[in-house]
Parts: structure tokens; C-alpha cells; sequence
């Protein structure tokens, strides 16, 4: 437990979520219950304010009548979402010396209370839209932006997860510099650090792992294009694939893939499986298409493995160049990438890469710093002011 300078800075915390954070390690990538687990590291209590986000009515609303009135959208980015929401909370909200709501834009919109609102988010309305949003129908995206402009003004301090997702917030919603901030993403594993350090050269084997969900968006044919070059050029190649649920069969058929599929990290069977992938692993390469904040550059760096994406999202706050990896342009083609892994094998640069990869997620982007920092903010805010 951290050594705060006055009593006062340690906080009684309100932890809104539809989930247990003391339990669930699965909501937003684990994120929710790695914060909750931050926050008590940091000194503070935390006391879970759930709502019920399953009743009747919303069901009826997400489905049904959202639909009617905005077309093609998301239901929770909607004023009366966040209402029914809302109703739901019954705790006395005035109890709490902050209030911390990661995620969940609704909710913050809609709460009413004198207790400061700390928001924790990674996006905003208009960076997900033609990103991460396609098809949204016009009044959808201005009923997002509405609900997004009156929770920025309802929060006291919004937190963000890249400088990416910072700067829109103050462009967009003229959010003071003052009342937005940025902690970065740790790693939602138990700390797994490791002596190894990636060093090899052209004779040795290079273990490549591509770790995500969506194939498409994390851009993982280009991944496999990239391997396809590093062996035509004569390397021995092995690319793991991780956590993707049905893989094309042309791509599990290749001689160089070792396919894990989806690892449940709440598993203890698949979690150390999936702890041994990384320990294995020399490159991470993730030509992601489309990224807010990459949790998985943090898995990679506390095994000391550099990560090799792209200049796109929130990447440029865990990807750091020539220090922990690189990021290549949006236009990178899977040639492109297998250059740059050779460029690293051939100039001895895998090491260097490798210990800047620890040193970066030894001092920054963990959840034990992300507490430090919490902490900071709070002391250098003037929300407790009188």
C-alpha cells in the first residue's frame, strides 16, 4: 500500500459498474477489475455501486425502440439509456468522497450528485466514428455527442488512456486541460515479469506472436503476410496466434503457425498456456487497423517483448519508437513488416528493444504506477476544494 503525504488523500471510493469489480476480470478486457485492484493498491477504499443494465424496458429499448428513433447506432450512447440506467442506482451517492465510473459514458451523463465524478475512458464519440463505428445513422452520432458533451461537463476530471483520446476530448468538448488527464493502460495480468531478453539472429527461430480477438481489425493477415516474406527470405519462422475463436482453415494449414485460439484468462489451465505464449515470444506484431489503447503492448513489454504495429489510435502512448518498438504507417503492407523484423535480427536491435520494453512497463504502463498516478491527480486537483 502506497505512503500518502495527508490522510485526507485517502479516499472512500464509489466504483460504478453493472459488474462485480471485486469478481469479474472479463468486462472491458479485464480493465474494470484492474482498476478497482489499483485503487485499494493506491491506499483507498472501494465499495462497488452496481446498477441493473438487464431490466425489461432497456431490453425493450436496445432493441426495439432506440432503433425506431435513431437507426443505426449504439443504445447505451442515448440520453434516456442513460436515465433508465440511472434509476436503477439506489446508494446514497453523497457517502463517497469520489465517485469512479470507467467506461461508461450513460452513466456518467446521467448521475446527479455533489460527489466528484472521476470518468475513466480510452475514446470519444468522434474518434470511434468511421474507426471503430460504421454505418451510424447522423442522428445517432449527434445523440452520441450530446450524452458525451454532458457527461465531460458532469465529470470533475476525465481521465483518459492515450493523449489520442485526451486531445479530442478538449478539442471536441472544449474540456479544460486542468480537468483532463491521461493514465495509461497497464496490463491485465498478474505481474509475470521475466529474466529473458529477445536476442537472435538469422540462424535462430523467431517466435512472432499475434495476440487479439477481431482477425480483421487487428490486421491479421498482414501478420501472416509477414511471416510468409520472413521465410521466403529464409527464416525460420513461428507465428503464434492467440485468441482468436475460429481461424480460416488456409491459415491454420500453414506449416509455421502454432494456433492456441481463445485463451480464458479465468481459466488457470488456459491463463498459464497463455502466460507460457508470451514467455516463448520474441516479437509481438500487430498490424491493428484500428486501436484506442492496446492493453496487450503492456502484456508484451512486461515479458520484455517488443511490439511491432502501427502509428494509428491511442498506439503511440504503449508502442514507443526505437525504444520498445515500432510503429509503421497505416499504409504498411506485410512486406513492409517482415523488413523491419529483419532490419531488427540483422542490426543486434532485438535486445536493446527488449529491455526498453521492461523498463517502459516496470515505470509506466503498469496498474501498481496507474495507482501512483491516480493519486497524484488527486492531489494536485482542486475538486475537494471548498
Amino acid at each position: 500500500m502506497l505512503d500518502l503525504k495527508e490522510r485526507e488523500n485517502i479516499m472512500n471510493i464509489g466504483y460504478i459498474s453493472p459488474t462485480n469489480p471485486f469478481v469479474d476480470k472479463k468486462r472491458w478486457s479485464g480493465t474494470n477489475y484492474s482498476t478497482r485492484e489499483a485503487l485499494e493498491l493506491a491506499g483507498h477504499t472501494v465499495e462497488w455501486i452496481k446498477y441493473d443494465n438487464t431490466n425489461l424496458f432497456l431490453k425493450i429499448y436496445n432493441r426495439i425502440i432506440y432503433k425506431l428513433i435513431y437507426g443505426n447506432g449504439t443504445p447505451t450512447y442515448s440520453r434516456l439509456s442513460s436515465w433508465l440506467k440511472v434509476k436503477t442506482i439506489h446508494e446514497n451517492l453523497e457517502k463517497y468522497d469520489v465517485i469512479f465510473i470507467p467506461g461508461q459514458i450513460d452513466l456518467v451523463a446521467g448521475l446527479k450528485t455533489k460527489t466528484p465524478i472521476i470518468y475513466y475512458g480510452d475514446g470519444t464519440v468522434p474518434l470511434m466514428v468511421d474507426y471503430y463505428w460504421f454505418n451510424f445513422t447522423k442522428r445517432a452520432i449527434n445523440e452520441a455527442k450530446e450524452l458525451e458533451l454532458k457527461a465531460a461537463r458532469n465529470a470533475s476530471i476525465n481521465i483518459y488512456a492515450s493523449n489520442w483520446a485526451r486531445n479530442s476530448g478538449i478539442k471536441e468538448y472544449k474540456i479544460h486541460s486542468s480537468k483532463a488527464k491521461v493514465i495509461p493502460f497497464g496490463a491485465n495480468l498478474s505481474y509475470a515479469d521475466t529474466d529473458n531478453i529477445s536476442n537472435i539472429d538469422k540462424n535462430d527461430k523467431i517466435n512472432i506472436i499475434f495476440s487479439g480477438v477481431d482477425w480483421k481489425r487487428k490486421g491479421g493477415e498482414l501478420a501472416v503476410n509477414a511471416c510468409e516474406k520472413l521465410v521466403e527470405d529464409g527464416y525460420d519462422v513461428r507465428l503464434t496466434i492467440v485468441g482468436i475463436k475460429d481461424l480460416d482453415y488456409r491459415v491454420k494449414g500453414l506449416d509455421f503457425i502454432d494456433y492456441l485460439g481463445f485463451l480464458d484468462k479465468e481459466d488457470e489451465t488456459q491463463y498459464l498456456k497463455y502466460l507460457d505464449a508470451w514467455r516463448k515470444a520474441d516479437i509481438l506484431l500487430l498490424p491493428t487497423r484500428a486501436e484506442c489503447a492496446g492493453i496487450v503492448f503492456n502484456e508484451a513489454s512486461a515479458f520484455g517483448v517488443p511490439s511491432l504495429s502501427v502509428d494509428t489510435g491511442g498506439v503511440a502512448d504503449y508502442v514507443k519508437n526505437n525504444i520498445n518498438g515500432y510503429r509503421m504507417p497505416l499504409s504498411a503492407n506485410g512486406e513492409d513488416f517482415a523488413l523491419k523484423i529483419e532490419e531488427w535480427i540483422k542490426e543486434d536491435k532485438l535486445s536493446t528493444l527488449s529491455k526498453g520494453a521492461k523498463k517502459i512497463y516496470k515505470s509506466r504502463n503498469n496498474w501498481r504506477t496507474w495507482g501512483i498516478s491516480f493519486n497524484k491527480l488527486l492531489e494536485d486537483s482542486n475538486i475537494f476544494k471548498k
